[in-house]
């Protein structure tokens, strides 16, 4: 059986919304540190934790399309795992999941600076990015 790569798109989109999605959140946790409302924080870093379900769960089921056979299995391997500064794609499947990797990968970047600054701001010299410097 080959490998469902509608799917894979579909799929590999989802988790780039909830990126998306966990993006917004936390400006807004930005906003409700500034305020110093902790309840709404609180609320949001549920929220966040829900989007981060999500994601997990949208790579469990890429996952699982390939274990429909080996052939399959390393087909999503090879999508999955390939460096998006050398991938092309044979096919218009290939090509959009690997637009979807990169355009996932540039807002994973401006997510981790925007954790890593919060994280900072929060905690100040107690935070976990001043203990690693």
């Amino acid at each position: 059986m080959e490998l469902d790569l509608r799917e894979v798109m579909i799929l590999l989109q989802r988790k780039w919304n909830s990126i998306r999605e966990l993006d917004r959140l936390t400006g807004e946790m930005e906003e409700t540190f500034e305020r110093n409302d902790g309840i709404s924080a609180a609320m949001l870093l549920q929220l966040r934790q829900d989007e981060m379900l999500k994601i997990e769960r949208c790579m469990e089921d890429i996952w699982q399309l390939g274990e429909v056979s080996p052939t399959a299995s390393a087909k999503l391997r090879e999508l999955i795992a390939a460096d998006l500064e050398k991938a092309v794609g044979k096919t218009p499947e290939e090509k959009k999941i690997y637009e979807i990797r990169r355009k996932t990968q540039d807002l994973l970047e401006k997510l981790k600076k925007k954790d890593q600054e919060l994280n900072r701001r929060m905690h100040g010299k107690k935070s976990y990015q001043q203990a690693v410097k």
